[in-house]
């Protein structure tokens, strides 16, 4: 259930902020990945920036770092004709 302080970051599979945050703390490194946890951004796709802004967060505070680029092409958008990124 979700809190009424929560913050909504799926609104298709009514999934929020904290529970894609416990996606990423439990291992999620691609917003496919955070999908596959707890269904965020599987739906119309959205709120795929927000989950690859909420990776990007995880990525700095850990310190490994995570180029733009990559952040990019998580979200689906800019994939060649043929299925590759």
């Amino acid at each position: 259930m979700i809190s009424a302080v929560a913050r909504l970051l799926c609104h298709c599979l009514v999934v929020d902020e904290a529970e894609v945050r416990k996606a990423i703390r439990a291992g999620a490194r691609t917003v496919d990945e955070v999908g596959e946890r707890c269904e965020a951004g599987t739906g119309c796709g959205s709120c795929r920036a927000g989950i690859a802004i909420l990776l990007e967060q995880h990525r700095r505070r850990a310190g490994s770092g995570g180029d733009a680029a990559s952040l990019l092409s998580q979200l689906g958008l800019f994939r060649d004709g043929d299925g590759e990124g």
